[in-house]
C-alpha cells in the first residue's frame, strides 16, 4: 500500500485528513500543493476541482477527493470501525457533526477568509457578517449536541467527527470566538491535546501563521 496526499499542511481539511492517517497508523507521502505550476500540474491531474486533499492509492490504482469521503476510504484500508464506528447509530452521529462542521464551520470560515484577503474585490462586509452569524449558530448547536456528556464528537471514541473538528475549530474561533460555551471549550482542549493532531500542527508550523485573523483572546 503507497499512498500519496495531495495538500498542504496548513490547509484546514488537508489537516483533517493528516490527523485521520495520523490516528489510523497510516505512513503516507505528501505532495505539498503550493501554488508553483509545477505543482498545480499535477495537483489538477488528480483533483478536478483544485480541492484539497486528494488521496493517490497506487497500490490500489485510486484516488479519492473530499476530505470526508477519504477518510472513509482510509477508515476501511486499517481494517474499519475506528473512524467510522461499527454502530450505525454511531456512525451516523459521526458523519452529521462531520458535516456540521464541514459545511457551517469550515464553509462559513473559508468564506470570511476568502472576503478578508480581498480574492473577490472589495469585501463584502454584508456577507461576512451572515457568515459570522451563521457560524455562531453552529457552536449552538455543537455545544447542545455535547450536552448529553459526551467526551468527542460523536461519542466516546475519537471519529470522522473529530478528524474535522480539531483544524476547523481552531481557525474558525479565530474570527467568530467561542464565548460562553464552556462544553465546545472543553471539547476544543481535548482536540488540542490529541497526539495526532499535534502532529498536523506540528507539520503545518514551517510555514507560518497564514490566517487572516489574530490569534483567540476568549
Amino acid at each position: 500500500m503507497a499512498l500519496i496526499l495531495w495538500s498542504h499542511p496548513y490547509a484546514g481539511y488537508g489537516q483533517k485528513t493528516a490527523v485521520a492517517l495520523y490516528e489510523l497508523g497510516l505512513p503516507f507521502e505528501l505532495k505539498l500543493v503550493d501554488g508553483s505550476p509545477e505543482a498545480m500540474e499535477g495537483f489538477m491531474a488528480v483533483s478536478p476541482f483544485a480541492k484539497m486533499p486528494a488521496l493517490v492509492d497506487t497500490a490500489a490504482g485510486r484516488t479519492v477527493i473530499e476530505s470526508s469521503i477519504v477518510i472513509e476510504y482510509l477508515d476501511r484500508l486499517a481494517g474499519g470501525g475506528r473512524l467510522i464506528p461499527a454502530d450505525p447509530d454511531l456512525a451516523l452521529e459521526a458523519r452529521f457533526i462531520d458535516r456540521i462542521l464541514d459545511t457551517y464551520v469550515g464553509g462559513n470560515m473559508n468564506r470570511i477568509v476568502f472576503n478578508r484577503l480581498g480574492r473577490a474585490g472589495t469585501p463584502n462586509e454584508t456577507a461576512m457578517a451572515l457568515d459570522a452569524k451563521e457560524l455562531e449558530s453552529a457552536w449552538d448547536m455543537l455545544e447542545a449536541r455535547l450536552g448529553d456528556g459526551r467526551t468527542w464528537g460523536a461519542g466516546e471514541t475519537f471519529t470522522l467527527a473529530d478528524c474535522g473538528a480539531a483544524p476547523l475549530m481552531t481557525y474558525a474561533r479565530r474570527l467568530v470566538p467561542f464565548g460562553d460555551r464552556p462544553r465546545l471549550r472543553a471539547w476544543h482542549a481535548r482536540l488540542m491535546a490529541r497526539p495526532s493532531f499535534v502532529h498536523a500542527l506540528e507539520d503545518a508550523a514551517p510555514f507560518g501563521n497564514l490566517m487572516p485573523a489574530p490569534l483567540p483572546e476568549d
